[in-house]
């Protein structure tokens, strides 16, 4: 018998550097955290809803209204839904003249050059659908479109397809739209110019049909840059009361929902009057203003409504409404009660806004540069403390602002796909003590990998998983997220009661079937796919002796049926690697084992639904010759 010999393995994944370098530290994880320094699996997750929604939905909100019911609004890429039970169907309350946006994020040719938040063409609109005469501005439905559901005031429309019958020039020019109806769509002059043949925009003797597509949103005048990508759209949530706010990117205007309307979800969500349009965001402070912020298309600006009103917005000496602008060279993407503040991310930097009473309401101060956010939803709040995400780094604010240390940092943003970064959220597990960003790895299009942070015992894991958006717990008993078949899945589920046999275990995370990533049958908890964790290099003494590994001493407490691990050794860092073959761990947690060599990395790994927990393991070693 040789030396028994502890493997000494703190929490957390450390992946700024190789796997050689990262010695005596976990290197790799898939679904797994660690608790008071015991390694164990995510919780598992049941299939809630079966029906889909239209769109990809970006985020959630729970609450309670104030007769105590449960309320759950989910935002689309194209449609708002309202649940009243995670098992009941969900109601459409998409506002009337909502404007769609994407699924996803596009290359472009920047912001104001093409599209923004929508597809590169909305409509080809023929001559069965629309009118349009010499003599007016003004296209009219001819048959079933409505305008409304694809253009909206202040857009810029490109036009082509119809023959000027003044000039017989085509028509292909770009026009504001200064007015909207389910049955009119009237534009503007030709980029401030007049359009062809004076007044005339079209002539419906001259050609067969006419494609209109929004070039461009807010005002902005386009730019030569293709550095840019047209964003995906997302929503903002939040409550005033029991009213539920809301606000899309892909049409910037404010919305409104009324629980204890006579029929709540036979109601659709409705424009707050008199409220900012064009806004990037929301929020309802504590001194119940309700805020928009990069208001009415401007990005620095933040304008609040009178205290306890969605509809009064303009200043007067009688109420409390007003607005300012932060001095940034950034554009606002959104904000967050943190503490007694509210935090606002622009794209650069961060400021704080304070309570100040009247007759200013409101005061603010920059308090971090070159911090801002990657996007407009990777920002998390938990008590006095926010965390998000920047562009090379992540950061934490606790009454100021500090770099937040990362020990997968390097792995995690050279894995990044940045033309998705529009897509990067981060949720709150607050059971788990956990904050988890959700990004595209690679040249993935959709969300498919997640980074954690356990603001308490301070790791950090990563791992693969799909959900575009999450609930922590609180209105409902478990957190709640969405995958991209926008199912609704209930986490942190027990395993299931069904034990399934060592021969059924996958061994790698692609030949895990969609049965065992992802909840088929409602009402089952399902198997949370292939659980590992992976060791960098590690050695015994300098390195100079080959080591003999015998047997494996895990303190391990339930679950061992399918729990197994794996070794991988080397001669030295540059020889090939020799990988073991799986050896499933003993109930008694003495494994014996045959493995050889200078540098080995442990993996223990779990392939379907079970609990357990691993803490300090041990090794019998014998040190071999040198060579």
């Amino acid at each position: 018998m040789g030396k028994i010999v502890p493997f000494n393995i703190p929490p957390g994944v450390h992946r700024n550097g190789t796997q050689y370098q990262t010695k005596g530290r976990w290197y790799d994880a898939n679904l797994v955290r660690w608790k008071d320094g015991r390694l164990k699996p995510i919780g598992g997750w049941t299939r809630a809803t079966t029906s889909g929604l239209t769109g990809i939905s970006r985020a959630m909100l729970a609450w309670r209204d104030n007769d105590g019911d449960k309320w759950l609004a989910i935002g689309t890429s194209s449609k708002l839904y309202i649940f009243t039970s995670l098992s009941g169907s969900a109601a459409d309350i998409t506002p009337s003249g909502f404007v769609p946006g994407n699924d996803t994020a596009e290359p472009g040719s920047g912001f104001g050059a093409g599209n923004f938040n929508g597809p590169e063409v909305f409509k080809t609109l023929t001559k069965t659908d629309i009118s349009a005469t010499r003599s007016t501005d003004k296209f009219t439905t001819g048959g079933s479109v409505d305008f409304t559901e694809y253009f909206a005031v202040g857009d810029e429309i490109q036009a082509s397809g119809f023959s000027n019958g003044a000039n017989n020039k085509t028509y292909n020019d770009s026009h504001r739209v200064t007015a909207v109806s389910a049955t009119e769509l009237t534009l503007g002059t030709k980029n401030g110019s007049a359009a062809y043949g004076g007044s005339t925009l079209v002539d419906e003797s001259h050609g067969a049909s006419i494609t209109l597509s929004r070039a461009r949103r807010f005002g902005n005048e386009s730019v030569t840059t293709t550095s840019l990508v047209i964003e995906a759209s997302n929503w903002v949530f939040d409550t005033f009361g029991q009213l539920l706010v809301a606000l899309s990117t892909s049409d910037g205007k404010i919305y409104s929902w009324d629980p204890s309307a006579t029929d709540p979800t036979g109601t659709l969500a409705a424009a707050v009057s008199n409220a900012p349009t064009s806004n990037s965001a929301i929020l309802v402070s504590k001194e119940r203003h309700l805020f928009a912020l990069g208001a009415g298309g401007d990005p620095r600006k933040v304008q609040w409504s009178d205290a306890e009103s969605l509809t009064t917005w303009t200043p007067t000496a009688t109420n409390q409404a007003g607005s300012f602008n932060l001095e940034t060279q950034g554009e606002i993407l959104n904000a967050k009660s943190v503490g007694s503040r509210i935090i606002v991310w622009t794209n650069t930097d961060v400021h704080a806004i304070d309570h100040v009473g009247v007759p200013f309401v409101y005061g603010r101060q920059k308090i971090g540069d070159a911090c801002g956010a990657i996007s407009n939803k990777a920002m998390a709040a938990v008590g006095d403390t926010a965390y998000w995400m920047s562009k090379g780094g992540f950061f934490m604010y606790q009454g100021s602002v500090e770099p937040l240390p990362s020990s997968v940092s390097d792995y995690v943003f050279n894995d990044i796909n940045h033309v998705q970064d529009s897509k990067i959220y981060a949720s709150v597990n607050s059971s788990f003590f956990e904050i988890t960003w959700w990004y595209s790895s690679g040249s993935a299009t959709e969300i498919d990998r997640y980074i954690t942070y356990n603001y308490q015992e301070g790791w950090w894991s990563i791992g693969k998983l799909t959900r575009t958006a999450w609930q922590d717990a609180g209105v409902y008993d478990d957190p709640i997220a969405l995958a991209d078949d926008n199912i609704i899945y209930s986490h942190e589920q027990a395993p299931s009661t069904s034990a399934r046999t060592t021969a059924s275990i996958a061994t790698t995370v692609s030949e895990l079937s969609d049965v065992d990533r992802n909840l088929v049958t409602g009402g089952e908890t399902t198997d949370i796919g292939l659980c590992y964790a992976e060791t960098g290099a590690m050695e015994i003494g300098d390195g100079q002796n080959i080591t003999n590994i015998t047997q494996m001493i895990t303190d391990q407490t339930s679950g061992t049926n399918g729990l197994r691990f794996k070794f991988k050794t080397r001669l030295n860092p540059n020889t090939t690697e020799t990988e073991s073959s799986a050896l499933e761990v003993s109930s008694d947690g003495y494994t014996d084992c045959r493995v050889q060599g200078r540098q080995f990395v442990w993996r223990l790994e779990s392939g379907f639904d079970q609990d357990w927990e691993v803490g300090t393991i041990r090794a019998d070693i014998t040190a071999g010759g040198a060579r």
